[in-house]
This record gives structure tokens, sequence and C-alpha cells, in this order.
């Protein structure tokens, strides 16, 4: 189910219901055709390879391949080399009564720009979580105390109801100087944080709130207005040399552009749009080297291409249904190597699949390349 805020539109309410069943954007799914799956890891279950619904992805490289960091909720990450599908490194998060984790992504350490680290949207806990890279090699992952962390329940500056992605940016010689936190629940928007480093030990400091709570049902009560902003990533455009968050507004069913200072560039889609260009709650976001973006459409169950600049569709791509090849409720998306890789939450699975067109590698990949596996970028 879709942890939707009480504050959330009734209409977008009742699509979340009906996507929950299955019964949301049939018709659309089925135009976008059966996955062309080469190859299935994972099923549902609790040992190391299984999944309970997994809800977080970040693929990047790791000592020269494809890895994958994924979370479930169970509230465990798993490191996984996707070559040979083995898990390497497994923790819990340190609580998860609450609830469990979403949003993760992959890039250098707070701490030392040379480690790789996997940041944690720790939702239900209120907070972000940071470990760097290797995770414990073991099969019966434990509770761990994250190598960083940060924020607190409440809805003023810089603190969090649901926080749902995390983005990182860092300067040339890959210390993190900024981060960017989406969040729901009422609190919707995205907090911008930079790096205070005058001490011993890094601190994160607010710098200004980006976007406000969604109130009316066609978002109409401000440019900015989000309902559910549930990924984030950072982007330079090619055209202007600017710099810019790129989200997916879920509830809202659109992708928005907004300057990194928080002014609006653009929305693609929107909640009233009900043509056959529709976004169907769009989860997950992967933008790629040649500036298109994938996105995880969680109640379409499929993936939609996207150039950029111009929010042409260039394919969608995926059907409803729990054999190979078709989708239940995808959170993300990623691409390794001439491969797309979907998280198929409602399967418990990652799918491989030949795309319908030849993707780019991934806008930034973090390469870890000491003998150990916890360097930075090159």
């Amino acid at each position: 189910m879709i942890h939707a805020h009480t504050r959330q539109p009734a209409l977008a309410i009742l699509m979340a219901l009906s996507c929950a069943l299955g019964a949301c954007g049939d018709a659309d799914t089925d135009q976008a055709g059966k996955l062309k799956t080469t190859r299935v890891l994972g099923e549902a279950g609790t040992h190391n390879g299984q999944f309970v619904y997994p809800r977080g992805m970040d693929i990047f490289d790791y000592n020269g391949s494809p890895h994958a960091i994924t979370v479930d909720k169970t509230a465990r990450l798993q490191h996984i080399n996707l070559e040979t599908g083995q898990v390497i490194g497994a923790i819990h998060t340190p609580r998860w009564d609450r609830g469990k984790p979403t949003g993760l992504t992959v890039a250098p350490s707070v701490n030392d720009p040379s480690a790789l680290a996997v940041y944690v949207a720790d939702t239900h806990e209120f907070r972000v979580l940071m470990y760097e890279f290797p995770l414990p090699a073991t099969d019966d992952p434990q509770p761990t105390e994250p190598d960083f962390q940060f924020g607190s329940f409440g809805e003023e500056p810089g603190q969090f109801i649901y926080p749902t992605d995390i983005a990182v940016e860092t300067d040339e010689a890959n210390n993190v100087t900024d981060i960017y936190v989406s969040e729901y629940g009422g609190n919707d928007r995205i907090n911008h944080f930079t790096i205070d480093r005058s001490n011993a030990t890094p601190a994160v400091v607010w710098q200004s709130q980006i976007g406000v709570v969604g109130e009316e049902v066609d978002a109409s009560d401000h440019p900015l207005a989000m309902s559910r902003p549930q990924s984030i990533e950072l982007w330079t455009n090619p055209t202007t040399n600017q710099r810019e968050i790129v989200l997916t507004s879920a509830s809202h069913h659109r992708i928005g552009r907004i300057t990194t200072s928080g002014e609006l560039i653009t929305w693609y889609g929107g909640p009233l749009d009900t043509s056959d260009n529709a976004y169907n709650f769009p989860y997950g976001l992967t933008i790629l080297a040649d500036n298109t973006a994938l996105i995880a459409e969680f109640g379409g169950n499929r993936i939609t291409r996207i150039d950029l600049e111009s929010g042409e569709q260039l394919f969608r791509y995926g059907e409803t249904g729990r054999s190979v090849g078709q989708l239940a409720q995808p959170w993300a998306v990623g691409v390794a190597g001439d491969q797309l890789v979907i998280l198929d939450s409602g399967n418990s699975r990652l799918q491989f699949c030949d795309p319908p067109a030849k993707l780019a590698p991934e806008y930034t990949k973090p390469v870890a390349s000491r003998p150990n596996g916890t360097g930075g970028n090159p």
C-alpha cells in the first residue's frame, strides 16, 4: 500500500487504493508491453538474496563491476554484486518498529571523500543514515549504528516527517558540500543542507526549504506544490549549464525540474492529466548520461523514459502481473551495462531486461577504486 498522508487529496487516495489492489493503469500498461527479461535476482524471503517487498535501490560501480544496494520491509540493506548475484554485505538499520526505509543513494562519505557510502532515507524514523562501504559480509545481518546521521521528527526547518530520498552534491575533491532530502507526510518539500566542517566532526546545517505541501487536488495552490516527492536527483542542464533538482511528485503524478535555489523550471504531467501520456504514481527516478531519465511508475507498473529538457516520452515498458516479464508496484529502476534493472517490489525481485532502445550509462556513478572497495569517484 502507498503510505499516503492524511492531508493528501481525496482523488489521489482513491487512485492509490485502486493501484494497490492492482486495478490501475491496465489499458496503458497493456500498450507498454511485456518486459524482455533476461535474468531475475531474488525471491520472497528473509535470507540473503531474498526480499520482503524491497522499496529502495541504487546501482553503482564497485571495483569495476555493477553493484546494487537495496532495502526492504525487514529494514535490511543488502549489497549485491550484479554480475554474480551474490550478496557481499548486509546490515539492519538500528530501529524499525515504526516502519522501514525507502530511498537509497550511493555517494562519497561525509566523513571521508575517498570512501564510498550509502545514504538511507530512514523514512519512519524521521532521519537520514549513512553507512560506509564495505558492509559486513554476513548471512545474519545485525542492527548497525550508522557512520553518520542527522534528522528528527517535526515540521520545523531541518526536521522531517517521512523522508523519502537523498541527493548529494560534492566538490571537485569529492568532499560532500550539500545534501538535499525530500519528504512527505504534511511536510511535502525538499530540505537543503550544507556541510559545516569547522569542527572535528562534520555537521549538517539547514539552508532552505524548496516546495510546499500541495493541498488542492489540481495542485493549483502553489507553483511548487508537492504531494509525496518520492525521488530526487541532481542534474546539470547541458544547455543552460545550470544545476537542477529533478524530482517525482508521486501523488500529483508529475515530474519536476527546479533550480537548486528553489525556482520552478517546469512540470511534466499533472494530477488531472488523463491523456495517454499521463504518469501513474511515478516513484523511482534515474538520470542517464545522455540527459534522459528513467521513471519507475508504481501505479502504472511500467518504466517510462523521457528527455529531460523537453519532457518527451521516449518509451514506456512493462505490464501488470506476477509472471517473469511483468511488474507489480516497481519502486526503482537503474542501468547495469546494457540491461535495464527494475526493482519489482510487489514481486520481491530484481528483473534484468533488454530495453526497447539502447540506454546510456547512469548520469552519476561513484566508483570504488581501492582494493578494499572503499574508494570514491575517480
